[in-house]
């Protein structure tokens, strides 16, 4: 399985004399884009620190993201006072109305929560995504900016065995590599695009957020596809874990779902990650 352009690139969708809105599966769609200083951008990712990040360091005048739960400590929503920081205006899409990895369903999932840039262009829960990006457009024209050492990007081996290791890092976009031996324990959703970037590594097993299951269980899709290719999954609780964080996700996660080829290693849901990742690297 590869990741192709139509897994993560973005598309237009509305233009007006002030600028567009984009529409992506991630907001990792957005991570080498130029260009979109005019725009407002979805990304079906939760919209924590690690992701919501990345539209502010492109440049994006403003974004929408996935609320995720928002779970454990409400780390699915902390990229919208991040944004703040850099007077971005921000939203997420309630949990239940969105797909993870879905970026139309963005579009009609009805706003949660604000930050308070996004709030003083009127932008409030209960609104469309359509509407808030809409609002979103009167938003002063962005720029990139340099966010150096706002989110960890290392990956960290915490567990060495002689059938494998087990790492933890925030996203399996950030993984390269042969890691046929390893375990990956990441800090993001479990959907579609979260597989679709694993497998490009070929692991041994991947355990990752539920991102409170979101609409039609997305939040756990990704299961599946992993599951297809002959790899272990499973994924943790977004109230037992903080998403976006590798070391709540392996400290404190629970088990949540998992596929059958993790079912056959012997995890269970209401085992830990710690307990789960052990048997998967076996």
């Amino acid at each position: 399985m590869a990741t192709t352009d139509k897994d993560i690139e973005y598309r237009e969708h509305y233009r007006d004399e002030r600028g567009r809105v984009l529409v992506g599966n991630s907001l990792t769609s957005y991570e080498s884009a130029t260009g979109i200083e005019d725009a407002v951008v979805l990304g079906a990712s939760f919209a924590g620190r690690p992701t919501g990040i990345l539209p502010v360091r492109q440049g994006a005048r403003g974004w929408i993201a996935h609320e995720a739960g928002p779970g454990k400590d409400e780390a699915g929503i902390a990229g919208l006072p991040l944004a703040d920081e850099y007077d971005v205006p921000a939203a997420a899409i309630t949990t239940s109305e969105a797909r993870l990895s879905g970026g139309d369903t963005l579009l009609t999932g009805r706003v949660s929560r604000v930050n308070v840039t996004a709030a003083k262009l009127g932008v409030e829960p209960g609104m469309t995504g359509e509407e808030a990006a809409k609002k979103m457009l009167d938003a002063p024209v962005g720029r990139p900016r340099s966010v150096e050492g706002v989110v960890d990007e290392s990956v960290r081996k915490v567990l060495e065995t002689s059938t494998g290791d087990v790492y933890t890092v925030w996203s399996t976009s950030r993984i390269d590599g042969d890691r046929s031996r390893d375990v990956l324990v990441v800090a993001s959703h479990g959907a579609k695009v979260m597989a679709l970037y694993a497998m490009r590594t070929n692991p041994k097993g991947v355990i990752c957020n539920d991102a409170g299951f979101g609409l039609e269980d997305s939040g756990i899709e990704g299961l599946q596809e992993l599951e297809d290719n002959g790899v272990a999954g499973a994924t943790v609780s977004t109230d037992s874990a903080r998403i976006g964080d590798p070391m709540s996700t392996y400290e404190d996660g629970v088990i949540s779902a998992v596929n059958h080829v993790a079912e056959a290693k012997g995890v269970r849901v209401g085992q830990t990650a710690k307990e789960a990742a052990a048997l998967m690297v076996q």
